[in-house]
């Protein structure tokens, strides 16, 4: 058994690392009542922590060439629990972006690359599939099962425990590290690249706060100016987003550029773009972005419907998701077992298909009368996304040499949390946007609202609407003074226009896992474990 402590450790920290932003997505609304802030704020925290994650994961590779990859997993454990131990006493949405967002994000990017490292050296044949499937699946379930917990915790305590948990999980790990492969003597580290590292942070960030700032100031034209230092920007009109994204993009484009230099002149970089021309990674960091992407929106979007919509406390969320953290659990696991029977990239196409069809099940019962129990789709959904990720992660980390895997580790997990970050920021925009285009027809064609209150009610959408709860939006009539029959078809016509905004997010999503599901046919057909070799490894 002790040949599975390694496993059971880098599990935990897997664990924790996904546990976070799902135990908010079902504490939001108590993070907007105890934090003062709303929905829109909670997303931008969710896709920030993802954004610094993916900033520094790169880093967090690298660093690990230099000190080695135990200590700098055991440097981002600590880390991690100063921020997790800062957020659990957050007095306000800054102090938590602070502690849970950056300080842990940061902790984040220096665990998760050496996790995946760290258990490709305990391992090999079997027994590695394994792990990898043990690991993957309790990140998805993780990011399943954090709805129960921080369920709980938040309904019976506070949100505030959910981070105090993961501090005791962090003095566990800290505590059975030693059980990991020390770090190997090297005669000559490798310089750390600050002109990469540099471009990397500028870059991502660039482009993922470009589409988080979009829902404010606008994609193309400005819906109001952005302000940096009292000077009001808003070049000809238009948006500061689009300028954003573009100088993100640049300077990704010039990571590249600068990163293919160093690695032609011999020169110590964040990774070697070689890594690209391997056969079908580049495919396989691209169907990773997207499952992680598919999974993060779905994990923000359902619980925010049933939340908003029936008034589910955290507890009764977490247990509404708990179908889908089964098969997320049971289809991982067993994924990784037909590793010797099948490709991975035929187990994954065939995940990306249930995925397809869990989704176009839920799309077609959210409806504007719909109950909770019409939407349990979400088991046929859990089932696909565990046999992607039965995979995937194997697939891309084993498609080089060992001396590769550290930066294919680094990059496959920029790709992960950027699919997060961006996951969820889209699939927020989209429910902002089709909402307010929604309220604005609907307001427009209503034959029951009083002419003297068409014209105050546009104004107001177009000045900025909120996803909200009937509780939220009644007590925002009673303080407007609305009468009677005004605030019935107000209320009507809001959660009309709320259930068709999760609908479209939802679609969303399945348009993303067709688009994955064609770019996955440039995978790698090859089985993860030759059938010689699982046969001894079953027998052991």
């Amino acid at each position: 058994m002790k040949k599975w402590v390694p496993l059971g450790l880098l599990s935990a920290a897997m664990f924790i690392i996904v546990i976070d932003t799902t135990i908010m997505n079902v504490s939001i609304s108590a993070l907007i009542e105890d934090l003062d802030t709303t929905v829109s704020g909670v997303q931008g925290a969710i896709s920030l922590y993802a954004l610094v994650m993916a900033s520094f994961i790169l880093i967090g590779g690298k660093l690990a060439d230099i000190i080695g990859k135990r200590r700098t997993f055991t440097l981002g454990l600590v880390i991690f629990g100063i921020g997790t131990t800062t957020a659990s006493f957050a007095t306000n949405l800054t102090m938590l972006i602070i502690g849970w967002s950056i300080i842990e994000g940061l902790g984040s990017a220096l665990m998760l690359p050496n996790t995946q490292t760290l258990l490709r050296a305990e391992y090999d044949g079997k027994e590695r599939a394994l792990g990898y499937g043990v690991v993957s699946a309790v990140a998805a379930a993780g990011a399943a099962v954090g709805p129960i917990v921080g369920g709980y915790l938040t309904t019976e305590a506070s949100w505030r425990w959910a981070f105090r948990l993961e501090v005791v999980v962090v003095i566990a790990v800290l505590a059975l590290v030693h059980n990991l492969q020390p770090d190997p003597a090297v005669e000559e580290r490798p310089r750390f690249d600050f002109v990469g590292a540099s471009l990397s942070i500028t870059g991502l960030a660039g482009v993922v706060l470009s589409i988080l700032l979009g829902q404010t100031y606008g994609f193309w034209l400005a819906e109001q100016p952005f302000e940096l230092g009292g000077l009001e920007i808003a070049p000809f009109g238009l948006s500061v987003v689009p300028f954003m994204f573009g100088i993100g993009a640049l300077l990704l484009l010039a990571l590249f550029r600068w990163e293919a230099h160093l690695e032609s002149t011999g020169g110590s970089g964040l990774f070697r773009p070689s890594v690209f021309a391997i056969g079908g990674l580049l495919t396989g960091f691209w169907v990773r972005f997207a499952q992680m992407a598919i999974n993060a929106a779905f994990l923000f979007g359902l619980p925010l419907l049933v939340q908003l919509t029936f008034g589910f406390s955290a507890i009764k969320t977490g247990l509404f998701l708990l179908p889908f953290s089964i098969a997320v659990l049971v289809f991982a696991i067993g994924g990784a077992r037909l590793s010797s029977r099948f490709s991975a990239k035929g187990i994954i196409q065939v995940g990306f298909i249930v995925v397809i069809a869990g989704l176009g099940l839920m799309i077609a019962t959210i409806q504007v009368d719909s109950g909770p129990e019409e939407l349990s789709y979400g088991i046929v959904f859990g089932a696909g996304v565990g046999l992607i990720a039965s995979q995937i992660l194997n697939l891309n980390l084993s498609s080089g040499s060992d001396d590769q895997t550290p930066e294919i580790a680094g990059i496959n997990g920029t790709f992960e949390q950027l699919g997060n970050a961006l996951g969820v920021a889209i699939i927020g925009t989209i429910m902002l946007g089709t909402l307010t285009a929604g309220l604005n027809q609907s307001i427009a064609s209503s034959e029951a609202l009083p002419d003297a209150a068409v014209a105050p009610l546009e104004q107001a959408v177009d000045e900025g609407v909120e996803l909200m709860s009937d509780a939220q939006l009644e007590a925002g009539l009673d303080a407007a003074g609305v009468d009677d029959a005004t605030r019935v078809e107000i209320k009507r016509i809001y959660g009309d226009e709320r259930v068709r905004a999760f609908r479209a997010g939802m679609l969303f999503i399945a348009l993303l896992a067709v688009g994955a599901l064609i770019v996955s046919t440039g995978l790698s057909s090859r089985k993860l474990v030759d059938a010689e070799e699982a046969e001894p490894a079953a027998q052991r």
